[in-house]
């Protein structure tokens, strides 16, 4: 708990993309401070133009409101840290962290997964549900051109902004057909995230840049932090929690970094060599 190994500087880091996400774990219950052994752990990582993944940090007892006002203090600057924000729409990050990007992008692999929750809370039908999502998930697909953005055809970038607003048309036709047969969680569900959806498609048109619109490259890494949490051992306490996932987004998104530390804290400096000529056995 006394390493600083986990440290991540986040005061000069920009970046493109914002991934924010939360699972929970089982902590130290106390009872005198009302502590039950249900916690949360929050992280955020950032992606930058080239495809270089950053750390940001891991929180844990902490509301997203106060994680977005600890990020801006440390960067201690009022421009966004980030262009787009990608998360699956928790409503507390967005609030959260709204002020340190320029736009949010809802991610499409859980816009998907997440409407048959929804439908099933108004008891649609299997069946119905499943084609809900289906037909949610052909609204969504649209395609960015693979090559360079100044080598795509003017009239082939209009022809995607037209397929934006063809989707768009879509989406207000399937909130209306929830709507009519009673799905009204449903239909909330994609109102509230109708302009949030098609961000990426928006961001490449104006400036030409990718973006992600899943957000797998942070579901991953929460799957390699819940399984260090969750299954290898319990009873954490807040603070060792965070740091623990600190250590993991280190390795993860800063291999070489974590390496150059260990050698600087160790004291590897290569004059020391040990060659093994062979094993004997008794």
């Amino acid at each position: 708990m006394q390493s600083d190994c986990d440290k991540i500087d986040v005061d000069e880091k920009k970046v493109d993309v914002l991934l924010a996400d939360g699972t929970g774990f089982k902590r130290r219950p106390d009872k005198n401070k009302g502590k039950d052994n249900q916690g949360k752990l929050k992280v955020a990582i950032g992606i930058k133009n080239d495809g270089t993944v950053v750390p940001i940090g891991s929180w844990s007892g902490q509301s997203w409101a106060e994680i977005g006002t600890e990020i801006r203090e440390k960067v201690g600057h009022c421009d966004p840290i980030g262009t787009l924000l990608l998360s699956d729409g928790e409503l507390g990050i967005s609030e959260g962290l709204a002020h340190l990007i320029k736009a949010e992008q809802r991610c499409h692999w859980h816009q998907v997964k997440d409407l048959r929750f929804t439908i099933w809370q108004d008891k649609a039908p299997l069946q119905e549900r499943k084609l809900m999502q289906e037909h949610l998930a052909d609204i969504l697909r649209i395609e960015l051109p693979k090559e360079e953005y100044e080598q795509v055809k003017e009239e082939d970038k209009s022809a995607i902004a037209e397929s934006v607003l063809s989707a768009k048309k879509e989406l207000d036709e399937l909130i209306c057909n929830l709507a009519e047969k009673g799905y009204n969680h449903a239909a909330q569900y994609v109102r509230s995230a109708k302009e949030k959806l098609f961000t990426y498609v928006d961001l490449w048109l104006k400036c030409g840049i990718f973006s992600p619109r899943a957000s797998s490259l942070i579901e991953r890494m929460m799957r390699e932090i819940a399984r260090r949490l969750k299954r290898m051992a319990f009873g954490w306490s807040e603070k060792g929690a965070a740091k623990m996932a600190r250590i993991i987004i280190k390795r993860f998104t800063s291999a070489a970094e974590w390496e150059k530390y260990w050698e600087e804290r160790i004291r590897i400096t290569g004059n020391v060599k040990l060659v093994l000529e062979g094993i004997y056995a008794k």
